[in-house]
């Protein structure tokens, strides 16, 4: 995955941020599309859907025509 590619994350994923004042916490209420930004380990990309955040890799599928997604 790339820098700028558009994402599909489902519903019900949970999406992180870590703070100075802890972790701020969101559950996607409803399919979401997001834009890749970077991978932050083997388990973890980080992703713009509303505000920046991370998100387990396993949540989340690349949008475009070469996989089925639209």
């Amino acid at each position: 995955m790339q820098e700028g590619d558009l994402v599909h994350i489902p519903q019900g994923v949970e999406l992180w941020l870590d703070t100075k004042k802890g972790m701020r916490l969101r559950m996607t209420e409803k399919p979401i599309a997001g834009v890749y930004l970077s991978t932050r380990s083997q388990y973890i990309y980080r992703v713009y859907a509303n505000g920046d955040w991370n998100v387990k890799k396993s949540d989340v599928y690349p949008m475009g025509e070469d996989n089925g997604i639209s």
